[in-house]
């Protein structure tokens, strides 16, 4: 179940990052499909094969850790765009790779990772989930391939549409972009070189499943496999995305208006999810359950306050404190007594 679960994720946020606008939300949406593969490694740990097993378990582990390497870099590349078009959405983008030396490199060298090209450190790490997943069962393995080669695609679509497609001449000669300072640069480059070597660190030998040593064996059947599938995703987000006009993307969005539209707006689960909090938990049970609160249960304890000191002003004249009060009060009642003995 954790498998399967973690592989609709992983479908489910690669398909709304494919037509995203927002760099970073892609890059958001690009985070959730790549925990869902670590879901999907720690899924296929119930293989009755213990090897493959405990190579989900490292693989997870490893994707884990490769992961926060390079989608830091894309993070921070993200923002040092941001700093020079004081902008989120692509069309304020393209052709930076002019203007942007070092973070067009450094963004380069995180999607060819992410996308799980030689030799950079997801590759290796994305390999070995696709091998657990290809030992659990070979339906779970070409179903990740697929997601892996998603992507591949939709990062490098991110990466075009940056770095090379249309660029917008008229707000960049208005603020002419520029690279960022060396404050901002500086953790690229070192992010970029981590990312270049983390796939060769012995992952397996320091975490593993029961704690013995776990020694890597690429399995180049599916490595080969994936780099072919990964590098064709590519081929084919150069062949929309890298010319200045995009007519095939243009045209496949209009043909698929309704998908589009429900996956730029993530299907509307921002939608469904205000729905159920507003309409359904604030207004058809929170509010009835707040006028209860207010109306029975605070009003019952306002009536016993109420009615507690009522009778309090009622009764306080019988502890005056006046001998005179309390001399009457007695005589009165010593009359009283007298009249009811002799009736």
């Amino acid at each position: 179940m954790i498998g399967w679960v973690g592989a609709f994720t992983a479908f489910f946020a690669a398909t709304i990052a494919c037509v995203q606008t927002d760099i970073k939300r892609v890059l958001a949406f690009s985070t959730i499909s790549q925990i869902g593969f670590m879901m999907v490694a720690l899924g296929v740990c119930t293989s009755r094969d213990p090897h493959a097993g405990g190579l989900g378990y490292m693989a997870s582990m490893f994707h884990l850790f490769t992961h926060a390497m390079f989608k830091a870099l894309l993070f921070l590349g993200a923002g040092s765009i941001i700093h020079a078009v004081h902008s989120n959405e692509m069309s304020a983008m393209g052709g930076l790779r002019k203007y942007m030396k070092i973070t067009h490199a450094t963004f380069l060298i995180a999607c060819l990772a992410i996308a799980g090209i030689p030799i950079f450190s997801g590759f290796f790490s994305k390999d070995e989930i696709l091998t657990a997943c290809f030992s659990y069962s070979p339906v779970m393995g070409w179903i990740m391939t697929g997601i892996a080669a998603m992507t591949a695609f939709y990062m490098f679509r991110l990466y075009f549409g940056i770095f090379w497609g249309k660029e917008n001449k008229e707000l960049h000669e208005a603020h002419p972009p520029h690279e960022s300072p060396l404050s901002m640069t500086l953790p690229l480059i070192v992010l970029a070189l981590i990312t270049c070597v983390a796939g060769f660190i012995p992952f397996g030998e320091f975490i593993s499943s029961n704690g013995q040593a776990y020694y890597i064996h690429l399995n180049m059947q599916i490595a080969v496999t994936s780099v072919i599938v990964a590098l064709c995703a590519i081929g084919l987000a150069a062949w929309m995305y890298m010319r200045p006009q995009q007519p095939v993307a243009d045209r496949l969005a209009k043909t698929f208006s309704g998908l589009h539209r429900a996956a730029y707006r993530r299907f509307y689960i921002d939608e469904i999810y205000l729905f159920v909090t507003h309409k359904i938990i604030f207004g058809g049970i929170s509010r009835p359950i707040a006028w209860f609160d207010r109306h029975v249960v605070d009003g019952f304890f306002n009536f016993l306050a109420w009615g507690t000191q009522g009778v309090s002003q009622s009764i306080r004249g019988f502890q005056s404190g006046r001998i005179q009060q309390y001399a009457l009060v007695f005589l009165a009642g010593a009359l009283l007594l007298v009249l009811l003995l002799m009736i």
